[in-house]
């Protein structure tokens, strides 16, 4: 009987505590919409079947993109879509289309860290040296980001971040296969945040 009082009570105490703390303790809630530009590499091979050799290609673009999402205490969400100006002449356009599923670490008021997953689809058009006709990727997307997001006020965050997009994707034309490995992206990026009611 005394046992059974004691269990009712500890209950009732673990759950008026709780309920104590969460009217004190408010998490924000925000909208996000951001606005992102950088450097990519872009990791691929080329096959020349017909005359047995491999090739590994590294080409550096530039990248600038959008970012629209929304964020809880530790969590934060994109849609994301960037555009890769083109390596060279033969490219007609570069396109990812994701999304980013992002951990904050709050270290400070300041500052938080953070770490990510990301997947989504790559688009690109070109041409290969001594080809007529263009080549099409449309192909998934998944991988990691990580970095640093600074509050330089209530409503505005600036982060520098690194983030890595593996694919496996082959265009395989007059027994020339061009397969792109992966993106490495470092970049640099303003979030403007509302508060959500």
């Amino acid at each position: 009987m005394i046992k059974n009082r004691f269990g009712k009570a500890l209950v009732a105490a673990v759950m008026f505590s709780s309920a104590m703390m969460a009217d004190t303790i408010i998490y924000p809630d925000y909208s996000l919409i951001g606005i992102e530009g950088g450097a990519t590499s872009i990791n691929s091979d080329v096959d020349d079947h017909n005359a047995n050799t491999s090739e590994a290609v590294n080409k550096t673009v530039q990248n600038v993109g959008v970012k629209i999402g929304a964020e809880s205490y530790n969590y934060r969400i994109f849609l994301t879509a960037n555009y890769y100006t083109n390596p060279d002449s033969s490219y007609d356009y570069i396109g990812t289309f994701g999304g980013e599923l992002d951990y904050l670490l709050n270290v400070s008021s300041k500052m938080n860290l953070y770490i990510g997953i990301n997947g989504g689809i790559v688009n690109m058009k070109f041409i290969a040296p001594n080809e007529t006709s263009k080549r099409l990727i449309s192909d998934p997307y998944y991988g990691a980001d990580a970095g640093l997001n600074f509050h330089a006020t209530k409503l505005i965050d600036l982060e520098l971040g690194a983030r890595l997009m593996m694919l496996d994707a082959t265009n395989t034309k007059n027994n020339v296969s061009y397969t792109f490995n992966n993106f490495v992206t470092g970049y640099a990026s303003i979030i403007f945040k509302y508060e959500m009611p």
